[in-house]
């Protein structure tokens, strides 16, 4: 394993100590975890692509387009990324949902009003 010098400020590292004495863990861990879970982060096949799923998670973007911006080729693929990056089930995009309330009153026009 190699060892590095990083300078922080002398407060910032007292509260470090403070927190890791605390966790009975190490400064040394606690770095080391944060850097672990940084460059995981950056690593991840979702980097730079959080808001195209964000969007698509709100309906703000359709499950077609999210696709081609992602380059993905099937459903599951996008609805298991939105899930890995946290955000909730996707949802019909506002132009999807303003069609299908269209055709519902185009019915309702044709074959009369419901109960």
């Amino acid at each position: 394993m190699a060892n590095f010098t990083v300078a922080i400020p002398d407060e910032l590292l007292s509260q470090a100590k403070v927190v890791a004495a605390r966790t009975d863990t190490s400064v040394n861990a606690i770095i080391r975890q944060l850097l672990e879970g940084y460059v995981r982060n950056e690593s991840s096949p979702l980097s730079g692509n959080y808001e195209i799923l964000f969007k698509y998670s709100l309906g703000q973007i359709s499950e077609h387009n999210a696709m081609k911006e992602l380059h993905l080729d099937d459903v599951e693929t996008l609805a298991l990324m939105t899930i890995q990056a946290g955000f909730p089930l996707p949802r019909l995009s506002l132009p999807e949902t303003a069609a299908m309330q269209k055709n519902f009153g185009d019915m309702v026009d044709r074959f009369g009003h419901t109960a």
